[in-house]
């Protein structure tokens, strides 16, 4: 026997899920895409994240936390955020060692193109320079 829909009972959880969802848009709220700058050395290079996962990772590095190496998947042309370079990076995580294959300055992975590092890139010195929030 199917089961019956409580109606009134639905539409409370529907509006008190609505209410508490987080939407913030504020400039400190919750954000599920940023361009994050990292540095290396005296080198820069920027990134879009595009999930809220993402943004905390990069923001958990920037304040000390141990998965600070970005790994990320090289792509051809600057990605429009990667000012400056001919690559850009896609699906960036954040991890606490990493292998020196895909270890690199910018200018160097710029000197070999995407398929550096069989196409990774985990720069171990990079630091978050900044996070600004895409709207």
């Amino acid at each position: 026997m199917p089961q019956m829909i409580n109606a009134p009972l639905l539409a409370a959880v529907m509006a008190a899920t609505l209410l508490t969802s987080g939407c913030d848009d504020s400039p400190t709220g919750p954000t599920d895409a940023a361009i994050v700058t990292f540095g290396v050395g005296n080198e820069t290079f920027r990134a879009l994240l595009t999930t809220r996962e993402q943004v905390r990772a990069a923001e958990a590095a920037r304040d000390g936390g141990r998965a600070s190496i970005p790994v990320g998947r090289l792509g051809a042309g600057n990605g429009g955020v990667n000012t400056g370079w001919t690559w850009h990076v896609d699906d960036v995580t954040f991890v606490e060692v990493a292998i020196e294959l895909c270890d690199a300055v910018p200018s160097y992975v710029e000197s070999v193109g995407p398929s550096f590092g069989n196409g990774q890139y985990c720069p171990w010195s990079a630091r978050v320079l900044d996070i600004d929030p895409v709207s």
